[in-house]
């Protein structure tokens, strides 16, 4: 797994780009014309796969209406609980986008695998990561990276190490989410506290499938594992698996970059934005 083999650079140009302008001041109307400007440059090139899937389809993609109200600026909060509850929205939506760079390598990785036969299942689950990732986006959530190292271990011979290590990351991200809904109850978001859980749940469910498919009892626990109690706390965890965020991991690997996953890595899916 070279770093040149899944470095999807058109899609992460994009996404650096719409960060660095949502930074700067500019004439309304003036953002959106620069990034279709950029992506029709970048379909010229030859990137219209990533960028139709990108853009996605009217019913698919995010509702601008349904996330602005929810928006970081939009409500009174307090300078302190502001920047908890942008460090939690940002590791969040770097986290979706190494769920969905890793998804996308191991369905492309899956013919002729054991892990081919639930395909279909890990498409609707990159589906629904990007989903979270699109709508964390319209929270005003930055990736902290969008290049990650991936241990080889993730994938194993035959892809025998997929369904293993979506059982950890997926405790993981439900670890996180319930840490996000704790913060933002604490700032009185209710409407962020909602976006949270429903994520959760999905989460969740991504979790009974993975164990499903690694012939272990789906349902096995009453409550969600809630066994670490910081944003930092899920990083470093990932980080002592050999996940490496911008840098080289712990454990041996490779080099992968996030890009909008194209249509052949994902399924459609329903309820797409948040309520």
């Amino acid at each position: 797994m070279s770093d040149d083999s899944l470095a999807w650079r058109s899609g992460e140009d994009i996404q650096l780009l719409d960060n660095a302008l949502a930074d700067t001041p500019l004439a309304e109307g003036t953002r959106a014309a620069m990034l279709r400007r950029a992506s029709a440059t970048l379909l010229a090139a030859g990137g219209a796969g990533a960028l139709i899937a990108a853009c996605g389809s009217a019913s698919s993609g995010p509702s601008s209406s349904v996330i602005a109200s929810a928006t970081l600026a939009s409500r009174t909060t307090s300078p302190a609980r502001g920047t908890e509850i942008k460090r939690i929205i940002d590791t969040a939506v770097t986290a979706e986008a190494l769920a969905v760079t890793y998804l996308s390598a191991v369905i492309r990785a899956s013919s002729g695998t054991p892990v081919e036969r639930f395909a279909e299942v890990l498409r609707a689950a990159n589906a629904a990561e990007y989903d979270h990732y699109r709508a964390l986006l319209g929270l005003g959530a930055k990736p902290i990276a969008t290049r990650f190292w991936v241990p080889r271990a993730f994938f194993g011979s035959g892809l025998a190490g997929v369904f293993p290590t979506l059982q950890v990351a997926e405790t993981l991200f439900v670890n996180a989410y319930l840490i996000a809904i704790t913060a933002f109850a604490q700032a009185g978001r209710s409407d962020l506290v909602r976006y949270a859980s429903e994520i959760a749940g999905v989460e969740a469910q991504h979790l009974a499938l993975a164990r499903y498919a690694g012939g272990m009892l789906p349902n096995d626990i009453g409550f969600a594992g809630y066994s670490i109690g910081s944003i930092d706390g899920i990083v470093a965890a990932l980080e002592r698996a050999g996940v490496g965020f911008g840098a080289r991991g712990s454990a041996p690997g490779g080099f992968v970059r996030f890009a909008p996953p194209s249509r052949d890595v994902l399924v459609a899916v329903n309820h797409t934005t948040p309520r």
